[in-house]
Formats: C-alpha cells, sequence, structure tokens
C-alpha cells in the first residue's frame, strides 16, 4: 500500500499539472503577441524611409507643387492615401485608378501591392501652418500611420473576368494601432 498513490493525490498532481500548462501557454501567448508588436514598431521605423522614398518618386514625376496639389491641407479635405506591406519594404500610391495599384507583388511588370498585402495604411497631408507656397522651397507632411489595414480572409478567387481578387478584411479604426511621423520635401 506504501508504493501506490491515492486517489485523491493523483487528482491533486492533475490539477496542478493543468495550472502549469495554462499558466506556460498564457506565458508564450504573451511573448507571441509582443513579438509580433516588436516586429510591427521596428517595420513603422523603415516605414519613414520609404514614404520618403514613394513622396521623392511623386515629387520627381510632377514637381513639388504638383504633388502639393494632389495632397491636400491637414486642416482639411482628404488625405492622399498610400498603403505598405507588412515588413515597410513596398510603400505604394492606394489610388484605385492607377493600374500599378492593386498589381501583385510579384507582377514583373511594375509591381504593386494587392489587397491582401496591404498592411500598413499611410494619409498623407499638408502639416498645419506649414501649407506649400512656391517662396517657402520646401513641402511639410503629416503622415498619419494605422495598421492592421486589411487583413486576408482566404485565398484569391477569381471574379467574373478571370482575374485573382483579393478575399480580405478591413480592420475597424478602433482595432488598429497607430503612429504619427512628420516629413519634408524640397526641390
Amino acid at each position: 500500500m506504501a508504493d501506490a498513490f491515492s486517489l485523491v493525490e493523483v487528482v491533486a498532481a492533475i490539477g496542478i499539472l493543468a495550472v502549469t500548462l495554462v499558466a506556460v501557454l498564457g506565458l508564450m501567448m504573451a511573448t507571441v503577441r509582443s513579438g509580433g508588436e516588436v516586429a510591427d514598431a521596428d517595420a513603422v521605423a523603415r516605414l519613414a524611409e520609404n514614404i520618403q522614398g514613394e513622396l521623392d518618386r511623386l515629387q520627381a514625376s510632377l514637381g513639388l507643387a504638383g504633388l502639393a496639389g494632389l495632397v491636400s491641407p491637414g486642416s482639411g479635405g482628404r488625405a492622399f492615401c498610400l498603403v505598405a506591406t507588412r515588413n515597410g519594404a513596398r510603400v505604394r500610391c492606394s489610388d484605385p485608378a492607377d493600374p500599378a495599384a492593386d498589381r501583385a507583388l510579384d507582377d514583373p511588370t511594375l509591381p504593386g501591392i494587392a489587397n491582401r498585402d496591404r498592411y500598413f495604411l499611410i494619409e498623407v497631408s499638408q502639416s498645419p501652418g506649414f501649407e506649400f507656397a512656391h517662396s517657402s522651397g520646401f513641402l511639410a507632411f503629416s503622415v498619419r500611420i494605422t495598421w492592421p489595414y486589411h487583413l486576408p480572409v482566404g485565398p484569391p478567387a477569381p471574379d467574373a473576368a478571370g482575374r485573382a481578387v483579393d478575399a480580405v478584411r478591413e480592420v475597424p479604426w478602433n482595432e488598429r494601432d497607430l503612429a504619427i511621423v512628420n516629413l519634408a520635401l524640397r526641390p
């Protein structure tokens, strides 16, 4: 009888094991979640440089005054929108009229950012109090970055024309993280 465990001891051991496993799993989930948040924060830090590069590209094609006309003053109007991939490496205009806006990342012609890869929404407006004037010689931007913007909800499916359409869910504003960055362009 000394070598056997009683039912009470077995139930107590299983209970202690269950509580320990739940605690360990809870810690692992918190670690995974915070790891994702750190990766997103790193991407946002890299994103500022890539946003600057996309604005430089637009300035080269439109000129500083043309870009100023495209980006509304921060005090009112609709912000000029860009989107970026989750790693922050690619930033593109989200204009639906732009034929490259919805091309897949692996498109060899002119890669865009497909809906399923649009993780960051970037809203660019002219900084209040620093609206563009030809005499100033610079254009100041206030950039609002929110994420996650789109999350895939399944594999792409063909539409009526046979083109692959992404099944995505737009994340509501109240469930997104936010960062604000200030940038400037000179001619």
